[in-house]
């Protein structure tokens, strides 16, 4: 599909990734990460003007912050980019910084992917302290709260609202289950991964047998003592169907229970028969676009309708990618922008990896060449191959 198309634009990406002029750490980030991977090459100049950038950080956080550069660093020792001295020195300071750092976020209840625990977690699963990783499972077991077979946790970041469950992949419940997931694939504290795993699948179990005739099935929040909900009603990583059912294979990988492979597939297909008009995905009339990013956007839809197609075969889900991937080259063709001020519909083109250009480049060139992407997207919780 399209192969002449999509090899033009990842050229076109490259060239935009390659021209960033590396003074914002968030695109400095993406563009590097594409490079990385479309390339497997990046200037010295450019991994040294991350550091710096990363030096002057004070948000750590996993998605554009020190904490992802410092990430992105192991991936280039990975690569052979940088050797063991430079990744040795470029960690020397910011691991006991990060370790630090976990005790802070478990006193502030923060479990977050991009400002929290699970975040760190990642980086220590990365780099292969287990012993590190125990600690924050352990920490994240602490803040659950248990209400009969159900387990789940409170936001105390996000909303300011009290008594929310997160039901988001970008913020809640299905990153903890992803998060312990791969604690669990990685032999660390397998029990106590196992056991939270199955009280949180049991929790969503619940709400999808209470709504599972809807288009959309889950909330994007509930509130765990009046029962409110919160209704997502869009297609998207970030908050929705997809990344819950994202969360609930990474369930059934651990737990080995058929009746969660059942509804990851039943609420992907269900998902699958959804289009542009009525997914809920950014537009503006005055900039003739639409938001083609990783997080809410077209690119990231297609890219997880791609990621169950290869798990499930179906032939649904290969129609939903395509669907998704035309209206994304289609965009391409006309010029990408990006949300920046919704409220005033100002969009703008970045290099930016999980809401920007570079993101988009990923996926194309997973969708391409898988071999040349693989797991780059564990960094999102979308590895489910």
């Amino acid at each position: 599909m399209y192969k002449d198309k999509i090899d033009f634009f990842l050229n076109e990406i490259s060239k935009k990734c390659i021209a960033d002029k590396g003074d914002n750490i968030t695109f400095s980030l993406g563009s590097n990460y594409y490079s990385l991977f479309y390339n497997n090459d990046i200037e010295i100049e450019k991994i040294e003007s991350l550091i710096d950038l990363a030096s002057e950080d004070t948000y750590y956080s996993f998605a554009s912050g020190s904490l992802a550069v410092i990430y992105f660093m192991r991936l280039l020792h990975t690569s052979n980019i940088i050797t063991d001295e430079d990744i040795d020195a470029i960690e020397e300071d910011s691991i006991e910084f990060f370790l630090e750092l976990i005790s802070i976020y478990a006193d502030k209840k923060e479990y977050d992917l991009f400002t929290g625990l699970i975040g760190l977690g990642l980086y220590f699963l990365e780099i292969q302290k287990l012993d590190t990783v125990a600690k924050i499972v352990s920490y994240i077991d602490h803040l659950k709260y248990e209400q009969n077979k159900s387990i789940f946790w409170v936001d105390h970041n996000i909303t300011k609202e009290e008594n929310i469950c997160d039901l988001g992949l970008a913020h809640g419940l299905p990153s903890i289950i992803s998060f312990l997931a791969e604690c669990y694939h990685k032999g660390c504290e397998k029990e106590t991964c196992k056991r939270l795993i199955q009280g949180a699948v049991h929790f969503l179990s619940e709400l999808y047998e209470e709504n599972k005739n809807s288009q959309y099935i889950f909330p994007s929040k509930i509130n765990v003592v009046t029962r409110k909900k919160q209704p997502a009603n869009r297609l998207a990583w970030c908050y929705g169907d997809l990344g819950i059912a994202i969360g609930i294979w990474k369930a059934y990988t651990v737990l080995q229970d058929e009746d969660l492979k059942t509804m990851s597939l039943s609420i992907i297909l269900n998902s699958s028969k959804i289009r542009l008009d009525n997914a809920g995905v950014f537009y503006s009339n005055k900039n003739d676009c639409i938001d083609t990013g990783i997080c809410h956007g077209s690119s990231g839809i297609s890219h997880i309708f791609n990621k169950f197609y290869r798990v499930f075969k179906r032939e649904e889900l290969k129609e939903a990618h395509d669907y998704w991937m035309a209206i994304t080259l289609q965009q391409l063709d006309k010029g990408t922008k990006f949300p920046y001020d919704l409220k005033n519909d100002e969009w703008v083109e970045h290099t930016g990896l999980l809401e920007g250009i570079s993101g988009v480049g990923m996926v194309l060139l997973d969708y391409q060449y898988p071999e040349k992407a693989k797991d780059w997207d564990k960094i999102y919780l979308m590895n489910i191959e």
